[in-house]
């Protein structure tokens, strides 16, 4: 597998991570800097989760982890859109068990890349370098960008990351029974 090859595919990943980095965002305010560390931790781990795996069963990986990423996803929107009409702050505990949470849940799909990664020979430390430097760095952004517009429209932006959340987890549900494919 080609440098670019390997790139391309940690961009992808990283997307839904990227997005759950904005939610964060807006629920974390200016405390990026966590938000970042937990959602590019997660994708860290649990590619190197895979990796170690890479020498059992793929198969029944690759089989389980949407029904559990749709699950964990559906889960937070849910709960994200019902604090939306909260007018009490969330606990700081409870802040930080959803945000690990989402960060686990977006990143789910990492331990089936590492699985592939290793499978494919990319040596464990490059591949866990380059989605260290690209989430860390998305996740940044993201988090920034949802602090920054957070605070004007928590409400909204809470509302409208839940219903995200929720359809990343239909559609993975939708793609786990052959409804959809994209």
């Amino acid at each position: 597998m080609h440098f670019i090859e390997q790139l391309l595919l940690v961009l992808g990943l990283s997307m839904d991570g990227f997005a759950a980095s904005v939610c964060m965002g807006v629920a974390a305010g200016r405390k990026i800097g966590p938000v970042a560390g937990l959602i590019s931790g997660f994708h860290v781990l649990m590619l190197l989760a895979g990796y170690a795996l890479g020498a059992g069963c793929p198969e029944g990986i690759a089989h389980i982890y949407p029904w559990l990423a749709a699950a964990l996803l559906t889960g937070m929107g849910l709960n994200m859109m019902r604090q939306a009409g909260a007018e009490e702050p969330q606990s700081a505990q409870g802040a930080a068990l959803s945000m690990a949470a989402l960060a686990m849940a977006t990143s789910v799909d990492a331990l089936t890349v590492g699985v592939a990664f290793a499978f494919l020979e990319v040596p464990a430390g490059q591949a866990g370098a380059l989605v260290a430097a690209d989430m860390g760095s998305l996740s940044l952004i993201g988090a920034a960008f949802g602090s920054h517009f957070g605070a004007a429209y928590r409400r909204a932006a809470r509302l409208g990351g839940g219903l995200v959340l929720c359809l990343l987890g239909i559609k993975l549900v939708l793609s786990c029974l052959g409804v959809v494919s994209f």
